[in-house]
């Protein structure tokens, strides 16, 4: 059962705080209708900031540097070497999503916080049968309950909009397997998180390191 508590930031800062206190174990997702890949590529900011690499598999070219260099201008961070540990990986089919999510699965790296953004569209396009598109899907998201059990922290970034039908049927399983889902709202220019999931928060945060 999905909770409801609602997160309303006074300032834009304050839609860091989820993610700062995440456990870092496992898989979790962030939704909603719009705004979801800017809110998550600062997320990025906030981790390599703090320390850590960051690892995109990018499904649908939501990857955009220039999100990440204007959250450094805006805290004056040299650009250069927060970038050096962001990387990039584009995947375009399903089978390529497949492929890069074993290597995930199979190759835990120290200090790596995987970034999944918008997997589910590519296995309802028109050059994939709908029953092969349910087929795989179902296989990402076994790999992605093997990367949750082996505690490599990745977050699905995935958009509600989608009125396909295989996708309405595969985001609950998406959603019940997350430990943490974040659903991002956008009312009247203001934007607010509300927690549907929670897990229990790990000792360590970011929140000591973070300049955010």
């Amino acid at each position: 059962m999905f909770l409801e508590t609602t997160t309303r930031p006074s300032s834009g800062a304050n839609l860091y705080q989820p993610v700062l206190s995440w456990n870092r174990k496992g898989l979790s997702m962030l939704t909603g209708m719009s705004g979801i890949y800017h809110l998550a590529l600062q997320w990025e900011y906030a981790f390599a900031v703090s320390g850590f690499k960051v690892f995109n598999l990018d499904c649908a070219i939501r990857f955009n540097p220039f999100v990440i260099t204007e959250e450094t201008r805006k805290r004056r961070i040299p650009p250069e070497s927060l970038l050096e540990n962001i990387f990039v990986q584009r995947a375009f089919t399903p089978y390529q999503i497949l492929d890069a999510l074993k290597t995930i699965a199979n190759n835990k790296s120290q200090d790596m916080i995987y970034f999944l953004l918008a997997p589910c569209k590519q296995f309802f396009d028109g050059d994939v049968q709908e029953e092969e598109g349910r087929f795989l899907l179902d296989k990402m998201l076994l790999i992605l309950e093997t990367i949750h059990s082996k505690n490599i922290p990745i977050l699905v970034i995935e958009s509600m909009k989608y009125k396909h039908p295989t996708f309405q049927n595969f985001f609950p399983k998406l959603a019940a397997a997350s430990s943490d889902l974040w659903e991002l709202k956008i009312e009247n220019q203001l934007s607010y998180l509300k927690v549907r999931k929670k897990s229990i928060p790990s000792i360590e945060t970011l929140e000591e390191n973070a300049e955010v």
